[in-house]
């Protein structure tokens, strides 16, 4: 059996302290917080081919701008103008989306790479547009420059051109 004398006791105290300062170091350097935001955008460009195999099946290409208004406790971005571009293969209204939509805001810029589902239903005549997904930052410039992470989002149209998104 091994019994700890003083000098143990000592070094081991010093080793775990060491220990509990680099972590702390880690965590404060990467500076992880949560975020979350609304945007409300405007679809300005539209491309839509029908893919011609099966009957409903198109491709859609789209360009939105918009603001985002930050809803977590930091206000990332908040008041940032937003432009999205994406790409959509769906078959009546249902299928999978992505693309990249970059934040801008006083000369700062977050991008992100995005992807999801869009679901329609029919009320009458009227198409229910929803969609949700997953997004990754892939770069930034300023105080974002090193950004890194990623989240969720989820929303619908609202009309047939503006739509809104929650995402966190």
């Amino acid at each position: 059996m091994h019994t700890f004398n003083k000098k143990n006791t000592i070094m081991l105290t010093f080793f775990t302290t060491l220990l509990i300062i680099f972590n702390s170091m880690i965590i404060t350097a990467q500076e992880k917080f949560e975020v979350g935001g609304k945007m409300s955008t405007t679809v300005t460009a539209k491309y839509e081919f029908a893919v011609g195999d099966i009957e409903g099946h198109i491709f859609q290409i789209n360009k939105s701008e918009g603001v985002n208004t930050s809803t977590g406790k930091n206000s990332m971005m908040d008041g940032a103008l937003i432009i999205n571009n994406n790409f959509s293969d769906i078959i009546n209204g249902n299928g999978h989306h992505q693309g990249y939509i970059i934040f801008s805001k006083e000369g700062d810029i977050t991008e992100a790479k995005w992807e999801g589902e869009v679901t329609t239903t029919m009320s009458g005549n009227i198409p229910n547009i929803k969609f949700k997904g997953k997004f990754t930052y892939t770069s930034g410039t300023g105080k974002f420059k090193n950004i890194q992470g990623g989240g969720t989002y989820k929303g619908e149209y609202i009309s047939a051109n503006t739509y809104l998104v929650d995402w966190e």
